[in-house]
């Protein structure tokens, strides 16, 4: 399995790193681990809130009955 965020990827000092060095660029250049997780967490946050209110919503569309008369 590949790691994404281990590929090449140059730093802000011109050098050409990978592996871990890599991933220590990206996640710096990102505001830190924390940060991350944060940012993460708030929009898994605002979907799952969006999804729940989505469900509500189609629930409480009223339903139309066809009423046939004889």
């Amino acid at each position: 399995m590949r790691d994404t965020w281990c590929r090449p990827i140059r730093a802000k000092s011109g050098c050409r790193v990978s592996g871990g060095a890599a991933r220590n660029v990206r996640i710096a250049a990102s505001g830190g681990m924390d940060a991350i997780v944060q940012r993460v967490a708030a929009r898994a946050a605002r979907e799952a809130f969006d999804e729940a209110t989505a469900a509500v919503a189609r629930q409480s569309k009223p339903r139309l009955k066809m009423v046939v008369n004889n």
